[in-house]
């Protein structure tokens, strides 16, 4: 009888050794794996931080692999303010750039806080949240600023903020 606990034992301890290495093997594939979604840039290199309705923030990251995709901007909780793109072909190896104006589905501007972007890629069925945050202040009353201006153009409308 204590013959057949020592071979269960040393049959169950192999069998942890074997799942172990199967696991480390894995995991080193993995890590040899290419990311999805890479080179990612919130805002400008001197920073992750805009203002709106005075401003809007630039958005862009590369993925390496072809997939349709959803952009939104989410609160740290995973809540979603906004969507960017729906449905969105993401070509791989190519930038992606979109811009968010601070604002919710219903073009209310979202309170100062803290906010991240979220992409999901629908053919790999993943939700990819990027590195980095992007912080929205708000504007001190009285102060006057052009919404919606156009980096080409140069035009806008004159809204007073915080009023």
């Amino acid at each position: 009888m204590p013959r057949r606990k020592v071979d269960l034992a040393a049959v169950a301890f192999a069998l942890l050794v074997v799942a172990t290495l199967a696991a480390f093997a894995y995991a080193q594939r993995v890590k040899r794996d290419p990311l999805l979604l890479d080179r990612v840039g919130i805002g400008t290199k001197q920073s992750n931080s805009f203002t709106p309705p005075c401003e809007r923030i630039k958005l862009k990251f590369r993925t390496t692999t072809s997939n349709d995709g959803t952009v939104e901007v989410i609160r740290p909780g995973g809540e979603i303010v906004s969507k960017l793109a729906r449905h969105t072909f993401l070509k791989r190896y190519s930038f992606h750039t979109f811009f968010w104006d601070g604002t919710n589905e219903d073009g209310v501007i979202q309170p100062p806080g803290r906010y991240k972007l979220r992409v999901i890629l629908e053919d790999e069925d993943r939700t990819l949240t990027a590195p980095g945050t992007i912080r929205l202040h708000k504007v001190p009353k009285g102060v006057m600023c052009i919404a919606g201006k156009s980096a080409a153009t140069g035009t806008g409308t004159k809204k007073k903020a915080g009023g």
